[in-house]
């Protein structure tokens, strides 16, 4: 069985009124090397 460091189901995120996140599942397991990227003020923290 894998061991996530992060995982996601479902996650919705808004912003004020607009909907940035919509149902995003994710899996990151421990020991993973991940990246999240885009431009400037775009919202990756």
């Amino acid at each position: 069985m894998t061991t996530y460091k992060i995982e996601t189901r479902d996650l919705n995120f808004y912003y004020g009124k607009s909907q940035a996140l919509f149902s995003v599942n994710t899996q990151i397991p421990t020991g993973e090397v991940t990246a999240l990227i885009g431009p400037s003020g775009c919202g990756k923290s």
